[in-house]
């Protein structure tokens, strides 16, 4: 992957100490530009965040390092149990209405892929799992909608 342009944002915390980052989070935006998102996420009243935002194009940002803590899965509890994933996981935010008929390119989708390669090259990553899996209450969340989730996970932890 080419790598990102930053666009940060101060919407992160740090990490419970000894946390093991094992999930990666995909969201989608709702809103229609890679730009809106980082003016959102740049506002310290929104009080939200991901690590990367995808855009349709494929092209990256970044806006917290994986290190800290990014606002992004709200109340959330894994299906293993755990509980406050944002703690344990980085948040991927895709261009995408979230309305089930907007498409996911394929230049966005390979991105996708390749991001979360690379960030299993740097954590143990063991669970991809999309915001509607998570949420809490069940059913607060919907994204990714029409997202084939499946198809990224074999593609991103083919070992």
């Amino acid at each position: 992957m080419a790598g990102w342009t930053d666009a940060p944002s101060p919407n992160c915390d740090a990490r419970p100490q000894g946390t093991v980052v094992d999930t990666v989070v995909v969201h989608a935006t709702v809103l229609n530009s890679a730009e809106e998102v980082a003016q959102r996420f740049a506002d310290p009243e929104s009080r939200v965040s991901s690590h990367y935002t995808i855009d349709r194009d494929g092209s990256v940002l970044r806006h917290v390092e994986e290190s800290l803590r990014a606002w992004h899965a709200g109340a959330s509890r894994m299906p293993d149990g755990r509980e406050a994933a944002n703690d344990f996981s980085i948040g991927i935010e895709l261009v995408n209405r979230n309305d089930g008929r907007d498409p996911y390119p394929e230049a966005q989708v390979a991105a996708l892929v390749n991001l979360i390669r690379e960030i299993a090259s740097r954590h143990p990553i063991r669970h991809i799992v999309s915001h509607a899996e998570i949420a809490t209450p069940t059913g607060r969340k919907t994204d990714p909608a029409g997202l084939d989730l499946d198809f990224v996970r074999q593609r991103a932890l083919a070992r």
